[in-house]
């Protein structure tokens, strides 16, 4: 099984053919001036370069940077294929005349080479100069303004088409025309594609983890990342994927309810669609949340039912703890309401390694698999999801179960039809990935079972959907900021932190996917959800769901 996937196969089967050599199509090289709405200064914008072009170890003549840090010896030049150009047209038609060479800033224009054939060490000539890969470039907002795609820095990290950088061994002239060698390949195990894997995918793989930082070649910028997490240090990757609130591409979106239907005596579905439809509307990945707004300062997350970016169906419970989200949308949403939506994000993913998928939802915990299991059905991949619900009149979204056929089963407690979870999971197989969502009873049957039948923890993942979030007040020292802030006993700290001015990324708002973190320097805290591992409840909290007790210190 490849470590990878994408579903273009074929495709990927051109970029992983082995690289030896090709000709240099494009040198360019760029100045330093203000760029985009918000005029920032960039050099990302770069000009084609003809007849030779001098490089030292700082990179090409006439080459400029923005910030220190996005150059420097380790990062002297930035190559990038234009196999992607191609792909991202497709995927993203709506910008298909900003995909040309150069779009990425790239110094080096090539065709064949690429993140998934290139490695880690390898040691390239241009001309007379000497190269070697350092390791790949971490893709910033910048990128979502020159696209005009608000999610452009995230979907190149997360498909590998970010481009690499090189050091250089020797200075010389490079231009185009040149024929570009691999000369040595000291680390053939890792491509490129590879230590991105592990930097946006897998990231807390602590035994790979020391084999990476084992890579003399390796650029510190890499490094010194995995080294943090080694250390339970997670760098917060939002602000430079987003950029702060006055620099991110606009993010919210303006909605109709269209439909407002009753699915259970507790859950209402809503489809809401878009007041500026896009010709060119994105699908919804599995496992994807949604932020609304609900009125002032009102914010919470949803799992999306189905839908794309121009049409979203949620399905919503009331909540006998609601904290104003869920009794808003039953009791004051109607049809014809205008709401504001954020991006639609996969905060709950599938498994990239699994070979096959078993969903387990208890209620309203269905939302969360309705994508993940039309995924399945429509790539093939082998799936089972197992629904729990106390009698029949609590089956919500029934026209979406029928779609799947012998691979949905519904236990109605009812009528004595009990889920037997160790029946189902002792049929696991080692490649074989477990979700679950559904009550803390639910999860904590899933969890000891699985641990009790011996499979691997890192194949079983948890998403709450009722999490308590309420509690004593407390109050919050922030170290850095040198305030203090007052949670009162219905917020969470995410909504305190949030009118005090500070912007705090989330997603599901659940105390599921761990967006929300913060660091943690004193006090003692309830921590509530899954989304922060065992190791890491001393030094950090979930601001979405987690409250402290007394009085705490926080690293902001």
């Amino acid at each position: 099984m490849p470590l990878f996937k994408d579903n273009d196969i074929d495709a990927v089967k051109v970029l992983e053919r082995p690289w030896q050599s090709e000709k240099l199509i494009q040198v360019r090289t760029g100045k330093v001036k203000p760029t985009f709405a918000t005029r920032e200064p960039s050099a990302l914008y770069k000009q084609v370069r003809t007849g030779p072009i001098t490089v030292n170890s700082l990179g090409c003549e006439g080459d400029e940077h923005a910030f220190e840090f996005h150059g420097g010896p380790e990062k002297a030049l930035l190559q990038y294929s234009t196999l992607h150009y191609e792909r991202w047209k497709t995927e993203l038609p709506q910008s298909d005349a900003l995909f040309v060479p150069g779009g990425f800033g790239e110094n080096l224009v090539a065709t064949h080479a690429n993140e998934r054939n290139m490695c880690i060490g390898d040691v390239v000539q241009i001309g007379t100069v000497i190269a070697q890969v350092t390791g790949p470039r971490q893709p910033c907002y910048k990128l979502n303004h020159r696209f005009q795609v608000k999610d452009m820095s995230k979907r190149s990290q997360d498909l590998f088409r970010t481009g690499w950088f090189y050091r250089i061994l020797k200075e010389g002239e490079i231009q185009a025309g040149d024929q570009m060698v691999l000369l040595e390949r000291p680390n053939p195990g890792w491509s490129v594609a590879k230590i991105q894997y592990y930097l946006y995918h897998d990231m807390r793989n602590d035994e790979v983890m020391k084999e990476i930082v084992d890579i003399k070649e390796l650029g510190a910028e890499a490094r010194g990342i995995f080294n943090n997490r080694l250390k339970k240090q997670y760098e917060n990757q939002a602000r430079r994927l987003e950029g702060s609130a006055d620099k991110a591409v606009t993010s919210w979106t303006q909605y109709r309810v269209t439909e407002k239907k009753k699915e259970t005596p507790r859950i209402v579905s809503l489809l809401f669609e878009a007041l500026a439809p896009s010709e060119n509307p994105q699908p919804v990945l599995p496992g994807s949340h949604v932020r609304l707004r609900l009125g002032g300062k009102l914010v919470r997350a949803y799992s999306v039912v189905s839908g794309d970016s121009n049409s979203v169906r949620l399905a919503i419970a009331l909540s006998e703890t609601s904290r104003g989200g869920s009794s808003y949308i039953h009791k004051q949403v109607q049809t014809g309401d205008i709401l504001e939506a954020g991006t639609i994000m996969p905060s709950f993913p599938l498994s990239e390694n699994a070979d096959s998928h078993v969903f387990i939802a208890g209620g309203i915990g269905i939302t969360a698999f309705i994508t993940s299991a039309q995924h399945c059905q429509r790539m093939g991949y082998r799936y089972h999801l197992h629904y729990l619900v106390r009698d029949t009149a609590d089956v919500a979204l029934k026209e979406y179960l029928d779609e799947f056929g012998c691979n949905v089963t519904v236990y109605d407690k009812s009528i004595g039809k009990v889920f037997d979870v160790r029946h189902v999971l002792n049929r696991s197989r080692d490649q074989e990935h477990i979700y679950c969502c559904g009550s803390d009873r639910l999860q904590d049957a899933v969890r000891a079972t699985a641990e009790s039948l011996g499979i691997n923890s890192r194949n079983v993942h948890f998403e709450n959907f009722g999490v308590e979030t309420s509690g004593d007040p407390f109050t919050a020292e922030l170290t850095e900021s040198k305030m203090t802030i007052e949670v009162e006993a219905e917020k969470t700290l995410l909504d305190t932190l949030r009118e005090a001015g500070f912007d705090i990324s989330s997603s599901c708002e659940a105390g599921n996917c761990g967006t929300c973190r913060v660091g943690v320097k004193g006090g003692r805290i309830d921590h509530r959800g899954s989304g922060l591992p065992e190791d890491e409840k001393c030094s950090a909290m979930l601001s979405c769901v987690s409250r402290g007790i007394g009085t705490i210190a926080l690293e902001l």
